[in-house]
C-alpha cells in the first residue's frame, strides 16, 4: 500500500511539472453572423437572410494543467461589435444598422503538441457562455434616420415590445487551435451559439435568430 501511495504522488508530481499553470492577455478581432430565418420577414420589409458583425475583443485566459500537454482554459472576454445590412427596392434604399457589447466565458480543453522548444501548437474544444450587456439597432433610409433602440425587454426603449425580445444569455461551443511561439500567441476559432439570439413565436409565426461566431486572437502569455 505504502509502494502504490508513493508511485501515486510520483505520478502526480511528474504531471505537476510537466503541465504548468499560465496566463494570457490578447486583443482579437471578432466577427458574428446573424443568419434570420425566413419567417423574419414578420418583422421587416424585406427578406434578411443574414447581417455580419465585425469589432474587437479583449480577452484573458488562464490555462490549469491537468496532465502532460493537457490543460483546461477558463477566462473572460469582453467583445465589442459593430454592423449593418442595406435593403434596395424600386429605388428605394433602408439601412439596418446594430451595435453589440457582450461578455464572454470560454471553458476548453487543450491538448499542447510540441514541435520545437519554444514552439507548440495547441488545438482545442469547448463551451462558450456568453452575456449581452447591450445590444440595439436602428433603420436609416434616404429621408430619416431611426433612432437606436434596444432588442431586450427594456421597457419602452424595447425595439418590437416587451413580448418581442431578443436573449440576453447564450450558450455555444467553439473548436480553435492556438500557435505558441514562446511567450506569444496567435489563436483562430470558430462556433455557434446552441441558444439563439431570438427565437419567438408571434401569431403562428417563429422568427428565429441564429449566431455564428469567429475569432482572431494575438497575446502574451506569462
Amino acid at each position: 500500500m505504502k509502494k502504490l501511495i508513493f508511485a501515486v504522488a510520483l505520478i502526480a508530481a511528474s504531471v505537476s511539472m510537466n503541465a504548468q499553470d499560465y496566463n494570457r492577455v490578447a486583443l482579437s478581432y471578432d466577427y458574428t453572423g446573424l443568419s434570420f430565418n425566413k419567417e423574419m420577414d414578420f418583422f421587416y420589409t424585406e427578406k434578411a437572410e443574414t447581417l455580419g458583425t465585425n469589432g474587437f475583443g479583449l480577452n484573458y485566459t488562464h490555462g490549469f494543467g491537468v496532465a502532460n500537454n493537457m490543460f483546461v482554459e477558463a477566462g473572460a472576454n469582453i467583445d465589442f461589435l459593430f454592423g449593418s445590412r442595406t435593403e434596395k427596392e424600386d429605388g428605394w434604399e433602408e439601412t439596418l444598422k446594430t451595435q453589440n457589447i457582450n461578455l464572454q466565458v470560454p471553458v476548453n480543453f487543450v491538448y499542447r503538441f510540441n514541435i520545437t522548444e519554444g514552439v507548440s501548437i495547441d488545438p482545442y474544444v469547448g463551451l462558450n457562455f456568453k452575456l449581452h450587456f447591450s445590444e440595439r439597432m436602428r433603420f436609416e433610409d434616404e429621408e430619416e434616420t431611426g433612432k437606436w433602440e434596444s432588442v431586450f425587454d427594456d421597457g419602452e426603449d424595447a425595439m418590437w415590445g416587451k413580448d418581442n425580445t431578443w436573449n440576453r444569455f447564450q450558450m455555444g461551443w467553439q473548436i480553435g487551435v492556438g500557435l505558441n511561439y514562446e511567450k506569444y500567441y496567435l489563436g483562430v476559432q470558430v462556433g455557434t451559439d446552441f441558444i439563439p439570439a431570438y427565437s419567438h413565436k408571434v401569431n403562428n409565426v417563429t422568427g428565429k435568430v441564429n449566431t455564428t461566431n469567429v475569432k482572431v486572437s494575438l497575446g502574451y502569455t506569462f
